[in-house]
């Protein structure tokens, strides 16, 4: 009599073959994580790059409309003592509590006005501040700002234009906001503007703000606006 030959997996082969099955499980899991993982990142760089960018065509394009025609409003708290009318934009140097960049602009612009929520606007010349303010809605340990903005109509008598002012934020998870100017005859960059020898408007206006992204990335973005000489 011929044996019969019973088929089926031995006890080796079925743990080389669980073996190779867990292997590929493995690599195939890594893979997908890999990519879920580029794929979260570029949405965060999308995300805050597309935030970035509504700002700093923003910017741009007020520090574009930069009037010279006229002196800057004195503060509101000296208004006896007004500027000379070649200080057309101040720019001033600070720095955060997170050692951190903090500076600020002002600066007259020509039909610059945001439109009010009556579906008015500020018409003629405005006066814009930028500013970075810490974050009341995060927590005390948080190092966390907001891009501010400050407008105020150009108007007299200059008491009652600052009961008009318009102050509002931008945009949150500010790390950072630096300006740089460079004046008109010479390649000198310098961090102030406006307040000493420096006269009328800068030739450029540099700035560069940091934005910490949804995922807690830092980006960094930065550009150079021309500005117009003359009124």
């Amino acid at each position: 009599m011929t044996k019969q030959r019973q088929s089926g997996f031995t006890l080796i082969e079925l743990v080389i073959a669980l073996g190779i099955f867990g292997i590929v499980m493995t690599v195939a899991y890594l893979s997908l994580t890999s990519i879920t993982e580029a794929k979260q990142t570029l949405d965060d760089t999308r995300d805050v790059g597309q935030v970035a960018d509504a700002v700093l065509s923003r910017m741009t394009r007020e520090l574009q409309l930069a009037f010279a025609g006229l002196p800057l409003m004195p503060p509101p708290d000296n208004l006896g003592t007004p500027y000379s009318s070649k200080v057309n934009l101040i720019g001033e140097e600070d720095s955060l509590p997170n050692g951190m960049p903090g500076d600020r602009i002002t600066f007259l612009a020509m039909e610059g006005g945001q439109y009010l929520p009556d579906g008015g606007a500020h018409s003629g010349v405005v006066q814009i501040s930028y500013r970075a303010e810490r974050d009341p809605d995060k927590p005390s340990n948080e190092e966390s700002y907001y891009l501010v903005r400050q407008e105020t109509p150009y108007t007299r008598p200059f008491d009652k234009a600052y009961q008009k002012t318009m102050i509002f934020p931008v945009t949150r998870d500010l790390v950072s906001l630096q300006f740089r100017y460079l004046e008109k005859n010479g390649d000198a960059w310098t961090g102030t503007w406006g307040k000493d020898a420096n006269v009328n408007l800068p030739r450029l206006v540099h700035f560069t703000l940091q934005i910490r992204s949804p995922r807690g990335s830092i980006e960094t973005f930065s550009t150079s606006v021309p500005l117009r000489a003359k009124p």
